[in-house]
């Protein structure tokens, strides 16, 4: 798992008035939103006694922890410690880490890490008729849900990224009579890459079949990759103009938990009566990548690139596999098994503030493997 990236934390509708607790990396964080309804995320650990934040209220803007009442603003700072009275003085160790939040497409996004805004990755950008939607545009209908993988983050994300398992693992638009993959054209893009394929039809089922006939010209598929979320884009051309995209970013709840965030959008039956049979169609095909992807074996993806066969179908996974490796060669990959041995500490994700001024803080960071020696593996 990787620090120094923003992943989705929740969905905007659901932080409203309670503050609202979610695990990512490992770690546990409280959202909540302050007077002005803006959202914030902080560690979700009190400094005092180890109360969890989510589980107490939002009061004045600021979160209280349930346990003797202290109250932290949206800066992680400790405003008031009810036990000394309102004219005492608060020592400046009394914080908690606050990460950077933005809001986009109804998701709670948050930066997981201690860089200075100058050196952060942007959120992606490859979602246009969203965008238009939240305008008031109605080209478009979208649906959106979760699902939850029993496995870890980079095999989730590779799975979404693969041009070859559609054909046998997908019913409802994968075709094992025609497997074939065309060679590759994979383009960079800022903070990820982008591709485009074709495959000959499939019959469609249920209500789809009624506009989406067999008797149409190969499906050509786009897909594009973000490093933030991280985030994959799949648009499938079914019978031109008519256009399905998904957009679904990944956080990692553990080291062997995922979380999938998920929007669909279509141009075709939009109205709301089909919203039910879209996210069916949806979660099928989620539940059709778990049955395999929950099995894989190693859980994680192998150290070093050359640890299984790569073939040209998986160019898209293998510039995804390069970048994890970037990001592992400059010191941000959590230590997993030093940080399961170490399970009686509490610990945070160092933060910007944290970055900028290492010293006067409670908890200790968590645990990261040494760049130096994911240089080595890489290699």
């Amino acid at each position: 798992m990787l620090i120094n990236t923003w992943y989705v934390a929740t969905e905007s509708a659901s932080v409203a008035d309670a503050p609202v607790g979610v695990t990512m990396l490992g770690q546990d964080f409280v959202v909540f939103r302050d007077k002005a309804g803006t959202a914030h995320c902080l560690s979700d650990t009190c400094i005092h006694r180890g109360g969890s934040l989510c589980r107490g209220k939002v009061v004045e803007g600021t979160v209280q922890c349930p346990y003797h009442g202290w109250r932290f603003n949206n800066a992680g700072a400790c405003v008031e410690i009810p036990s000394l009275g309102s004219e005492a003085s608060i020592p400046k160790r009394a914080r908690v880490d606050s990460y950077p939040v933005q809001e986009k497409w109804g998701w709670v996004w948050v930066f997981l890490g201690d860089l200075q805004e100058k050196d952060r990755p942007p959120l992606p950008d490859f979602f246009p008729e969203y965008a238009a939607f939240e305008n008031g545009s109605t080209d478009w209908r979208f649906v959106r849900g979760t699902y939850v993988f029993d496995a870890a983050w980079t095999r989730v994300v590779e799975n979404g990224l693969d041009t070859a398992h559609p054909f046998f693992v997908h019913r409802d638009f994968g075709n094992p009579d025609h497997p074939r993959v065309d060679p590759i054209d994979v383009q960079d893009r800022p903070f990820g890459s982008y591709m485009t394929r074709t495959q000959k039809p499939v019959e469609k089922r249920g209500v789809w079949a009624e506009k989406i006939t067999k008797d149409r010209p190969d499906v050509k598929t786009e897909l594009q990759f973000h490093a933030s979320g991280p985030s994959v884009r799949i648009q499938m051309h079914l019978r031109p103009p008519m256009s399905q995209i998904i957009v679904s970013a990944y956080t990692p709840i553990n080291d062997k938990q995922t979380l999938s965030w998920w929007i669909q959008g279509r141009n075709f039956f939009t109205e709301e009566k089909y919203d039910a049979d879209s996210r069916r169609r949806v979660l099928t095909v989620f539940q059709e990548d778990g049955d395999v992807v929950n099995h894989i074996k190693p859980v994680h993806v192998p150290q070093s690139l050359s640890g299984d066969l790569t073939i040209y179908p998986d160019a898209m996974g293998f510039a995804f596999r390069k970048m994890i490796k970037d990001y592992e060669a400059r010191g941000w990959r959590i230590d997993t098994k030093a940080m399961a041995a170490d399970d009686d500490v509490a610990r945070a994700i160092p933060s910007p503030a944290r970055g900028a001024d290492p010293k006067n803080w409670v908890l200790d960071p968590v645990l990261l493997r040494p760049a130096r020696a994911l240089s080595a593996a890489a290699e």
